[in-house]
């Protein structure tokens, strides 16, 4: 029987601090959407005009809320996969936390604030300067692994290096689609943020497991 496997406290740590600037961010995401008041200027315009109207800050919120939840469940199964740490690895961690998810709240708000604005020249850095830090936050992330299960070695011996390879060709993908969405954003803004939120569904519904369920149901019908 082989012995039981113990946790790295220093991980331990550092997965829980992560977990906390996770919260915290997923959290002051909701800061961007605004609460109308009576005595504002526009309140003569009706609740519910005012309230229509924020629907950019809704989909900026929900967007963002469903991408930095995908981080947190990725950063989760990568640290899961950790054996010990080094002090570089603490380094780019927190590097990742900074850029990738304590930032986002700031792209979001801007993005929720001017998305649909009568300049498109507005709604072109509002897209571009959500994609860019999407993008970075992405590769953080992927240079957090690189170092750690490629540079360091600090996997745990079991895991197997067609699964280390797999792990790594899956989470490279996505700061290559948010670069791409970024450049579509020069040229159409709108259709850049949705590219955004079909890229979250995408990984939030089992899109490859539902379509070959469906194949599977045409074959047997």
């Amino acid at each position: 029987m082989s012995p039981e496997r113990t946790e790295d406290p220093s991980l331990s740590r550092i997965g829980a601090f992560s977990d906390g600037v996770f919260a915290f961010a997923m959290t002051l995401l909701i800061l961007a959407i605004r609460i109308p008041h009576p005595t504002d200027d526009d309140a003569g315009r009706g609740l519910l005009s005012i309230l229509t109207s924020e629907w950019r800050s809704y989909v900026a919120f929900a967007l963002s809320f469903v991408l930095v939840g995908i981080n947190w469940t990725n950063h989760r199964v990568m640290w899961s996969k950790f054996q010990r740490s080094d002090h570089q690895l603490v380094w780019l961690n927190l590097l990742y936390l900074m850029l990738g998810v304590a930032f986002m709240p700031i792209p979001t708000a801007v993005l929720g604030a001017w998305l649909g604005s009568s300049d498109n020249t507005n709604q072109v850095v509002a897209a571009v300067f959500y994609g860019i830090a999407a993008t970075i936050g992405g590769l953080s992330y992927n240079l957090v692994w690189w170092y750690g299960a490629h540079v360091a070695k600090l996997t745990h011996p079991e895991l197997s290096p067609r699964v280390r390879r797999a792990h790594t060709m899956a989470w490279g993908v996505a700061p290559l689609v948010g670069a791409a969405l970024t450049l579509l954003a020069f040229f159409n803004p709108g259709l850049a943020v949705a590219g955004f939120v079909i890229l979250v569904l995408a990984y939030v519904l089992p899109l490859p497991r539902l379509v070959a369920l469906g194949r599977q149901g045409l074959r047997g019908g």
